[in-house]
């Protein structure tokens, strides 16, 4: 297959979170070729990234072939090399992963297979899942077996706190032996990672992601 076009679009959010304004949240990326076969991607990095995939990414992958899996890694490294200019962390390769995501579900729909399929063999009959969000009660009567709550960090001594009740919580909820994580959106520091993790070790937090910003 011959890709003929890769365009990126950003939905119009009825809710976003207002610190993050109203331009910085997940995109769609469609990637066209010449079959009529079509691939759909979501990545991140909101109407900047759309800039990325639309203006940059478009141009370098019209005309190359996605017969392979070979052919998407090799789309990959070309993207991660070309966008050394503004920056390899980010919206950049927040906009790769939405290309990346895309090229797999068009490769995957061409040779009529899962994605997963194509990575490999089965490995696993099953594999664990986890909740994430403040709804702690409602995950557990769902049935999950795993919770991973949001703490965003505002500069105030009290978010200590917040983040020790939440984890209280999510502990009592789920039990002494159920993973527990936290997710922060990069808003700590090295410093505040260093003061929660001492105030959360009763909790044995099982892992605290994205607590640094990528640059």
């Amino acid at each position: 297959m011959e890709i003929t076009g890769v365009k990126a679009v950003y939905p119009n959010y009825q809710h976003v979170v207002p610190s993050w304004r109203t331009h910085f949240w997940q995109i769609v990326v469609r990637v066209e070729t010449d079959t009529g076969v079509t691939g759909f991607g979501y990545g991140g990095g909101g109407a900047a990234a759309v800039e990325v995939v639309n203006r940059h990414f478009n141009e370098l992958l019209v005309g190359r072939t996605v017969d392979s899996v070979d052919d998407i890694t090799s789309a990959w490294d070309l993207l991660y090399d070309a966008s050394l200019p503004y920056g390899r962390k980010g919206i950049a390769v927040m906009a790769l992963s939405g290309v990346d995501l895309a090229l797999w579900d068009l490769l995957g729909k061409a040779e009529g297979k899962p994605v997963h399929q194509l990575i490999g063999p089965r490995t696993k009959d099953r594999v664990p899942s986890y909740a994430t969000g403040p709804d702690t009660e409602w995950y557990r009567e769902l049935g999950f077996t795993a919770h991973k709550f949001p703490h965003r960090w505002t500069g105030k001594d009290s978010d200590y706190d917040t983040a020790v009740a939440a984890a209280a919580k999510a502990r009592s909820v789920f039990g002494p032996d159920a993973r527990i994580m936290i997710d922060t959106y990069l808003s700590w520091d090295g410093s505040v990672t260093l003061e929660m993790s001492k105030r959360l070790a009763e909790f044995n937090i099982y892992w605290f992601e994205d607590v640094l910003t990528p640059d």
